[in-house]
């Protein structure tokens, strides 16, 4: 395997890691809620929603699940709609609670030339 790809491969596994987003030590997942965009290196998806903030962190590149408190949180995230080559910038405000997933989810703006929407959906 070539060092490009090796490397290549290590970002895709990276991309589904979790990072924490909240202070004090570790907690159990249950006591947690977990908030997911898509993966920053997306492989081409056609709409994707890639976390960028959640309250005041920074979600860093490789990571697409943050773990947080529960509670209400402030997410910003980037609309990139691959066939365009376009960038939205979306910003929620919406409340967690423990043992639940929440997932963005994007939808394209009437011609399919943007992103027009993202939204949360419990999962």
């Amino acid at each position: 395997m070539t060092r490009v790809s090796m490397l290549l491969v290590c970002a895709l596994l990276a991309s589904c890691a979790m990072q924490r987003g909240y202070e004090g030590p570790p907690r159990p997942l249950v006591e947690l809620a977990v908030i997911e965009g898509a993966p920053s290196i997306n492989a081409g998806l056609p709409l994707a929603p890639v976390l960028r903030k959640v309250d005041e962190r920074v979600v860093t590149l490789g990571h697409s699940k943050v773990m947080v408190l529960p509670g209400e949180h402030r997410v910003l995230a980037d609309c990139v709609m691959s066939a365009t080559h376009t960038t939205t910038r979306h910003e929620l405000v919406f409340e967690t609670y423990p043992g639940r997933r929440y997932v963005l989810v994007a939808d394209s703006a009437p011609g399919n030339r943007t992103c027009g929407t993202v939204r949360v959906e419990e999962r």
